[in-house]
């Protein structure tokens, strides 16, 4: 029996590997997840049937504490004696590709979920170069989780294009349709009592799911719709995520949301959730300025759903534009109203958009990431 080590750095990423850790579990590895601990990483491993391999890592850079969970991660390999490592997010693929290499592990692979550097500037964003292409280095392949990601990448000289791998059309675990399904008649039922609950009748929504960080285009998503409302007063914005404080500048965004009767603040949901609230939005906009990928916009899609997104890493390979949605330049405001205006005006063309969106989203069908995963631990 083979043993496959599947790690993370933050416990929040195992929405990331839904249903994948089961899927190799049956077809007869010994799986591991390794991760912080917490009640939500302990409750994946059960319902996943891995076991947990607990590490103590931080997100950001720790040259002591980097140090020890190296040597950690160092003696969790040593007892385990993996076959296969496959590691995503920054920090633990780093580390423990470092500790895979020095033990020789047979199989090592780095799930490349995007790149940090991106957003950074100066001697840090050299820091998070030189780690990736460390990274990089220490592994037999590089999964890339869209194609443009794997094009950075390639731009960067973080890795080679042989070593390089982008998995059909891209994604890191694909998307659930079964779950991201518009006819599931008990959605319906939610739904017609959330639009009760927030008065949503005759009400255009505009829709985001994800974190609410800088980074996800939240402020400029927020201007738009305060000027697009004083034009079309029947709209409104429904923000579904938690804030994350620490990467927000404006600390009065919060407040801004708070005060505005036409944005509907839902907080954090989970990811059973997610396609009942997606089910509420007439478009999805997710206008990050990158994204490894950007899964929610084809779990959009697969409900049905126009969408709109930009050009950046990771989000231009989500959306088809011109057949399921809109694709602008990050940080455009005057684009971004444009697409939002166009699709709430043109209801013939935001239908064919959302049809052509259950097309588009039968590219990520997660069967078709697991099996040619399966078919590089096996390769």
């Amino acid at each position: 029996m083979k043993k496959l080590i599947v790690g993370i750095t933050a416990e929040g990423s195992v929405n990331l590997l839904l249903g994948q850790m089961n899927y190799f579990h049956t077809a007869g590895y010994e799986t591991f997840l390794m991760s912080p601990l917490s009640d939500r990483s302990a409750a994946f491993c059960k319902n996943e049937h891995c076991g947990h391999l607990i590490i103590n890592i931080d997100r950001e850079i720790a040259p002591v504490n980097d140090l020890k969970t190296l040597v950690q991660i160092i003696k969790i390999f040593k007892k385990v004696k993996p076959d296969i490592v496959n590691l995503g997010t920054p920090k633990v693929s780093l580390l423990g590709l470092l500790a895979a290499k020095i033990l020789g592990v047979k199989k090592r692979i780095y799930t490349c979920r995007g790149f940090r550097f991106e957003h950074e500037k100066g001697f840090k964003r050299q820091i998070l170069v030189a780690m990736e292409k460390i990274t990089s280095s220490c592994a037999h392949e590089v999964i890339c989780i869209s194609p443009s990601v794997k094009a950075l990448g390639l731009q960067h000289g973080i890795f080679s294009d042989k070593k390089a791998i982008v998995i059909n059309k891209g994604s890191s675990n694909g998307v659930n349709l079964a779950l991201f399904d518009p006819n599931d008649q008990k959605l319906l039922v939610e739904k017609n009592q959330i639009i009760e609950t927030y008065n949503l009748k005759n009400k255009f929504v505009f829709g985001f799911v994800g974190r609410i960080v800088d980074r996800k285009g939240i402020n400029e998503l927020i201007s738009v719709f305060t000027k697009f409302h004083k034009k079309y007063n029947d709209s409104v914005l429904m923000l579904v995520g938690p804030f994350e404080m620490d990467q927000i500048a404006d600390k009065d965004l919060v407040k801004k949301i708070a005060l505005n009767d036409h944005i509907i603040n839902i907080g954090r949901v989970t990811q059973q959730e997610v396609p009942l609230y997606l089910s509420l939005s007439n478009v999805f906009v997710l206008p990050a300025w990158w994204e490894g990928f950007g899964n929610v916009l084809v779990q959009a899609a697969a409900m049905g759903i126009p969408t709109i997104s930009t050009t950046g890493t990771g989000t231009c390979d989500a959306v088809s534009d011109g057949f399921n949605g809109f694709l602008v330049e990050p940080k455009s405001e005057s684009q971004l109203y444009d697409a939002m205006e166009k699709l709430y005006l043109d209801k013939n063309l935001a239908t064919q958009f959302g049809k052509n969106g259950l097309i588009w989203a039968q590219n990520f069908d997660r069967e078709i990431i697991w099996n040619n995963l399966e078919k590089i631990y096996t390769s």
